[in-house]
């Protein structure tokens, strides 16, 4: 009988070592181009997104590089949707437009005009919900269930595929350049 006990209770052990855990931190990227924009864009510009999501801390450190824009740039934001559909913004990446909500730290200017790179430092507080303007049909919720600084579902979002940077500019208010930000399990938080 104890030799039944002891085998059960190690396969439980076992059972529960192996499910999958999101890492603690994670590394994020994204090639941000006119052609993921929905609609799609005929931008000569590009961006690139780089990020540490820290779990534990709360935080995500990030970095932004945008060149050859064809409009000046007004704002870049994490959006919460699938490739393919809109979906409302999630965090400020940057703004000239000084309309960080009051509930968050306000973003960082963008550097430049049609080029430049940003870096930050994002805190659960940051974690907000604006509606995208053109979305069809609306969320039922109206919030597509993201509350302000609700830091773990950002984090399940992004992990899951489900986020995407966007470059505002003059050009294209609505959007220049988008990039998703990939669900990637195959380097283990290694993401180059």
């Amino acid at each position: 009988m104890n030799a039944i006990l002891h085998f059960l209770a190690a396969g439980v052990i076992v059972g529960v070592v192996s499910m999958p855990v999101a890492p603690a931190v994670q590394e994020i990227h994204a090639h941000c181009d006119g052609f993921q924009v929905v609609s799609s864009q005929a931008s000569n510009g590009s961006a690139t997104f780089h990020a540490k999501v820290d779990r534990a801390s709360k935080t995500i450190e990030y970095e932004l590089s945008y060149s050859n824009l064809d409009g000046d740039i007004i704002q870049s934001h994490i959006h919460f949707s699938r490739p393919g559909s809109n979906g409302g913004i999630i965090l400020f990446l940057c703004t000239n437009a000084g309309n960080t909500p009051a509930s968050a730290t306000p973003a960082p200017l963008c550097p430049g005009t049609r080029e430049g790179t940003v870096t930050g430092t994002l805190h659960a507080g940051d974690v907000v919900y604006i509606p995208f303007g053109n979305q069809f049909p609306p969320p039922p919720s109206g919030t597509q269930g993201i509350a302000p600084g609700d830091f773990d579902t950002v984090a399940r979002a992004i992990e899951a595929g489900a986020t995407y940077v966007v470059v505002h500019t003059k050009a294209v208010p609505s959007g220049e350049l988008r990039g998703q930000i990939p669900r990637d399990h195959d380097h283990d938080g290694d993401h180059h």
